[in-house]
């Protein structure tokens, strides 16, 4: 049990790699499955996809690893008025949180204060992922570290070796 005075305790902290955020204006639900869909038949591996719908339009954010940018550039230049690229992003993960909703406002307040670009924001039960500038990273994990306790044996921030699909 934490003391009402003691900072909340979590599994760890990941930070992504460099990455390209895309985001994908309202527009009509067979436009975006085939925007979707030639990103796919290129093999562009897609991560920390959002939906959500605008005047019943449906809309979409996604990241790429930034040296897919040529590819996916190729595969969306049909639809090249209906998004914009983002490059230089990168993402907070932060696990678990339990789904205490005070410990996500306090990290999105503090990292307002810290005058952290918040570019995208999603959460499930138990992680919290925040996109921000990947020049960044470092400062957000001080940041996220004035509100949360880090287990001593927490794993590198930072991914030491990078799997991609074939």
């Amino acid at each position: 049990m934490e003391s009402p005075n003691s900072k909340p305790a979590i599994g760890g902290i990941k930070l992504s790699q460099e990455l390209i955020q895309i985001y994908l204006f309202p527009q009509s639900d067979r436009i975006l499955q085939e925007m979707f869909s030639s990103l796919t038949a290129r093999q562009i591996n897609l991560t920390g996809v959002t939906l959500e719908m605008l005047e019943g339009k449906p809309k979409a954010r996604c990241c790429i690893a930034t040296e897919d940018r040529l590819a996916a550039e190729m595969a969306l230049e049909p639809f090249r008025d209906s998004f914009d690229l983002l490059p230089g992003i990168g993402t907070v993960t932060i696990f678990p949180h339990k789904g205490r909703l005070e410990l996500i406002g306090q990290l999105l307040s503090i990292l307002g204060k810290g005058k952290l670009p918040i570019y995208e924001v999603a959460s499930s039960f138990s992680s919290l992922i925040i996109a921000t500038d990947y020049e960044r990273l470092d400062e957000a994990v001080e940041m996220v570290c004035q509100v949360v306790t880090l287990p001593e044996n927490h794993a590198p921030f930072r991914p030491e070796f990078r799997v991609r699909q074939l």
